[in-house]
């Protein structure tokens, strides 16, 4: 197929997706977004003659996500219903096909939201909002998605039954699975909440100073709250810088007085093992991937100083 005829064909399925979601509606734009590391992202604006445009963003999701949940479509669809009537800021889900009757893979459609990316400095009103949704969604109760959304711990569980033959030591690989793996298997978890996964400001959406949405929801699992928090510090780290880090931290620590929070050094290694052997995956410069390794190995270089001796491997 040309790529012409390639692109009219992927006109067509779209504008069967606008149809389904209003019959009476015309497709009058489609354009790609870049940065979606998992899944592709298309927003398209519908128009009819007798209502305001619509605009919609259609998520397809890639062979990872389906190789983790064969309907990653309902799956989604149905924890952004459940988070929005929980009064969690998420796109409102307009769509969910796991067919393939109409593209090539699974495809869910979720309301536009208006805005931008977080704010390039650090300030109090981002602290504030930022640990402000993390707390909230952290104070739900998994019960009702844990027949539905996996649990953390079995990714990794997977990460520790498959070491590498050349392990990565510019990110400390070796260390952390030594840790871990004498950790892990006896750790206590706090009881299990929704969990996004994936945390940071570079999920979530803004405009007029408000954090108007969070997305990219497809690593959601349930679990033990400590390792959403530890994501977002090293996420925070490499971002914002270390007082960024601490400051949500001590944010987020406070909204929880009554947890234990003497084991985070831990989740904080849990959560450094997501980008182990993936660094190529994040299309980033050769200067940006230097300044992430730098912050990388000084956040795991804490962590393992906190745990003190288990971190020596021996």
């Amino acid at each position: 197929m040309g790529r012409v005829e390639a692109q009219h064909q992927l006109a067509a399925q779209f504008a069967t997706i606008a149809r389904q979601l209003d019959p009476r509606a015309r497709l009058a734009g489609v354009r790609r977004l870049s940065g979606g590391m998992s899944a592709q992202i298309t927003v398209l604006d519908l128009v009819r003659p007798d209502a305001p445009q619509q605009t919609v963003v259609v998520r397809q999701y890639g062979p990872k996500n389906v190789a983790a949940d064969p309907r990653p479509a309902a799956t989604e669809t149905r924890l952004l219903r459940l988070l929005r009537t929980a009064g969690i800021p998420v796109p409102e889900p307009r769509l969910a096909d796991d067919t393939r009757r109409v593209l090539d893979g699974p495809y869910a459609v979720i309301s536009y939201i208006p805005g931008h990316g977080p704010a390039a400095s650090w300030s109090v009103s981002l602290a504030e909002q930022l640990t402000d949704v993390l707390v909230r969604l952290h104070r739900l109760d998994a019960t009702p998605v844990r027949n539905w959304l996996p649990p953390y711990a079995t990714r990794i569980d997977r990460w520790l039954a498959e070491p590498p033959v050349r392990p990565d030591e510019s990110m400390r690989e070796t260390r952390i699975r030594a840790v871990l793996n004498r950790w892990w298997p006896q750790r206590i978890e706090l009881p299990a909440r929704i969990l996004h996964g994936d945390y940071w400001p570079g999920n979530t959406m803004w405009a007029d100073g408000r954090l108007a949405a969070v997305i990219d929801w497809e690593d959601a699992a349930w679990g033990d709250q400590r390792s959403d928090l530890a994501n977002i510090r090293l996420e925070l780290l490499w971002a914002y810088g270390a007082e960024a880090c601490q400051d949500l931290t001590d944010r987020y620590r406070a909204a929880f007085p009554t947890i234990d929070f003497a084991d985070q050094p831990y989740w904080d290694l849990v959560a450094a093992t997501r980008p182990v052997g993936r660094l190529h995956e994040w299309g980033l410069d050769p200067g940006g991937m230097a300044t992430f390794l730098k912050q990388y190995q000084e956040f795991v270089d804490a962590a393992l100083n906190q745990v003190g001796s288990d971190a020596s491997g021996t």
